[in-house]
């Protein structure tokens, strides 16, 4: 329940789950995006926790005035969590000076596409078959993807603050 969540920015005591999670969930760590490896437990992030444990995920890297979400996982789905992780980060890139937040997902990501843009995000790039750039460096990262639609195409949101 969204009334017993707790939101928390993320230790280094999280790290072995995470790597747990990215195994499971994501083919393993690095994540690759663009071409570039990244590795969540690195970066800065926000745990939600609920009494059943770890709800959800979010790490992002902040630069040049842009807050770049990384990695977003909210396990108990339509309760709110991810919605109050969101807004938890648009605090935190407004208090650090930023303008924008974005991100990228892969064209079979509905829930997410769906998920950013209520929020007020826009598709403001879509990269055409890189999907194949980032196989290159990480192999594990599937064919097919959610809803049984092939993983082909990377889709950059945004949401200027």
């Amino acid at each position: 329940m969204a009334d017993t969540l707790t939101i928390r920015f993320a230790t280094s005591e999280d790290s072995r789950r995470l790597e747990r999670r990215m195994n499971d969930d994501w083919g393993g760590l690095p994540l690759v995006i663009r071409g570039k490896k990244y590795f969540p437990a690195s970066l800065d992030g926000i745990i939600a926790e609920s009494r059943e444990g770890m709800a959800g995920f979010l790490f992002y890297e902040i630069q040049d005035g842009d807050c770049e979400i990384i990695v977003f996982e909210v396990f108990d789905k339509f309760k709110g969590t991810g919605t109050r992780m969101l807004d938890w980060l648009k605090d935190v890139a407004r208090n650090r000076g930023c303008q924008r937040i974005y991100l990228m997902t892969t064209n079979d990501n509905l829930d997410a596409l769906r998920f950013y843009q209520k929020r007020g995000f826009h598709i403001c790039g879509i990269h055409i078959n890189s999907v194949a750039v980032s196989r290159k460096i990480k192999p594990s990262i599937g064919m097919t993807g959610d809803h049984g639609i092939p993983v082909r195409d990377e889709i950059d949101l945004e949401l200027y603050l």
